[in-house]
């Protein structure tokens, strides 16, 4: 039984409703970037859509040995580690491997705040999926930029895996046109204006999403807890100093790259 319908099966326990699933262009690339209200975001977002698609979520919702949690991931999600807190090389190493999977004709959803946002707003995202819409642009590789609103309502524990009952409402919104950003982005040779213009396509997305839950758009980066190690694909960890050493950049990059081929077979 594939991803899709494993989430089938699951919906059936949601109250759920998707909004203009025409915006959602199948048979082309896309990036989806959402809002991020609590865990089971990581789950509603693929249900709600048409085709399978690849998570890109924290690498300790991937690999984290807790609360069958490894067994619940694996059992309805396409799902892509992302290591935030490891420093660049390890975040490059992540950006690396989902270029790969958008070269390859996978689409993937990312949540560019970073963590959860229970308060009533939207934070600004960081630029992971500008970065990715770029790169692959820049090997040929049109893709859509798609930003989706999600609302939920639903109980206190934000890291509730129970979906009985919750009332979800998918919005997908139309595809932000970044080619002019791009354009400039590629051109320009002052680091200021290039940071300007990376910013400018999730910018303009994330406050997509805030005007079409009607909530306000906050400008700065919500602040994310540093975790301090990196997370291996065992459950093991290993502290952010250690972890820069050569043999265990080898190690992420050799069972991240594991792990792209293996969603790239799906």
């Amino acid at each position: 039984m594939n991803k899709l319908e494993e989430l089938k099966k699951l919906r059936e326990h949601v109250n759920l409703v998707v909004k203009n699933l025409d915006n959602y262009p199948k048979d082309e690339i896309n990036v989806l970037v959402s809002n991020h209200n609590c865990l089971m975001d990581i789950f509603y977002l693929p249900m709600a859509l048409p085709e399978e698609i690849i998570s890109l979520i924290s690498a300790r919702l991937v690999y984290k040995n807790e609360n069958n949690r490894k067994e619940i991931v694996n059992r309805y999600l396409n799902a892509m580690p992302i290591e935030a807190h490891g420093g660049i090389v390890y975040a490059n190493m992540c950006l690396e491997g989902s270029i790969k999977l958008l070269e390859n004709g996978k689409s993937v959803s990312i949540f560019p705040e970073g963590a959860y946002v229970p308060e009533n707003k939207i934070f600004r995202g960081r630029t992971g999926a500008s970065r990715m819409v770029y790169l692959a642009r820049s090997k040929g590789k049109k893709i859509n930029l798609i930003p989706i609103s999600i609302s939920i309502s639903r109980n206190d524990n934000l890291d509730d895996y129970n979906v009985e009952g919750d009332n979800v409402e998918i919005n997908i919104l139309p595809s932000i046109d970044y080619e002019d950003a791009y354009y400039n982005y590629r051109n320009s040779q002052l680091r200021e204006e290039k940071n300007m213009f990376l910013h400018q396509p999730i910018d303009k997305a994330m406050q997509c999403i805030a005007d079409s839950l009607n909530i306000p758009y906050d400008g700065n980066y919500i602040e994310l807890r540093p975790k301090g190690n990196v997370m291996f694909e065992d459950g093991s960890v290993v502290d952010v100093n250690t972890a820069k050493k050569p043999e265990f950049y080898k190690r992420y990059y050799r069972e991240l790259n594991e792990r792209t081929l293996q969603l790239l077979k799906k």
